[in-house]
């Protein structure tokens, strides 16, 4: 039985809606900034999965294409900004290499490198129509076989090497806090992640599900070692 895509990404934006949700709770109980730096992000999340759930009944054209650009500049703009939350969770347990403002500098400088390397994609990447799975959406790349229209040509894709360098970022840090704190989750959401990535699970359009679960190891970490905001005591009347 085919998979109803459009349906997996509305759920999947429901999803990330939830896990915003749950970084303005963090945010509300520890006031910790970390929070609404991985909250911008995530939000991204929410619109690209939204408006690839509803590439189909939208269908190619001016309209999906100018809806979908923002999905591309907030990506090249916010992706790696999961690596400075992962300096400030590792921060928040207790990890010595950044409990030093040069420590953290590392993770914030990583951010911006990242950022900077994905600058000249608003200046040099078109995006093109692609249909597959019941999904139209627009894309950066056309593989063989999901052209939307006659004679469409096939446009090779790159490697997302910001993405690919957050997701490692994110699986050493997970990898210390399982071995130091014995708190797994933020590295078995990037392990998730990776393995959304290799081509058996790719290919079946898994990979933003993988972004679930990748987002909400790192979100999981953060409320686990974010503190709560010290209750301000008053007076009886």
């Amino acid at each position: 039985m085919a998979v109803p895509y459009s349906e997996l990404f509305l759920l999947q934006a429901a999803l990330q809606t939830l896990l915003s949700l749950w970084l303005v709770r963090i945010w509300q109980r520890s006031g910790h900034l970390a929070a609404l730096v991985l909250l911008v992000p995530q939000l991204c999340l929410v619109y690209d999965n939204l408006i690839v759930g509803i590439g189909h009944w939208i269908g190619p054209g001016s309209m999906l294409e100018a809806l979908s650009w923002p999905r591309f500049w907030t990506h090249w703009l916010f992706g790696a900004w999961g690596i400075a939350g992962c300096g400030a969770i590792l921060r928040l347990a207790g990890a010595s290499a950044v409990q030093s403002t040069r420590g953290m500098l590392l993770f914030c400088s990583l951010t911006l490198a990242m950022m900077m390397y994905d600058l000249p994609h608003f200046f040099k990447e078109n995006i093109h129509a692609v249909c597959e799975n019941g999904l139209v959406r627009y894309s950066t790349a056309v593989a063989e076989g999901t052209a939307c229209f006659p004679g469409q040509p096939v446009v090779p894709g790159t490697a997302p090497f910001a993405s690919i360098c957050t997701l490692l970022v994110t699986l050493i840090s997970g990898g210390w806090l399982l071995a130091k704190r014995r708190f797994p989750w933020m590295l078995i959401g990037g392990l998730l992640m990776f393995a959304t990535t290799l081509p058996p699970l790719r290919a079946l359009k898994l990979d933003n599900l993988g972004e679930v679960f990748f987002t909400a190891g790192i979100i999981w970490a953060l409320a686990r070692y974010a503190p709560h905001r010290p209750r301000i005591a008053t007076e009886p009347a």
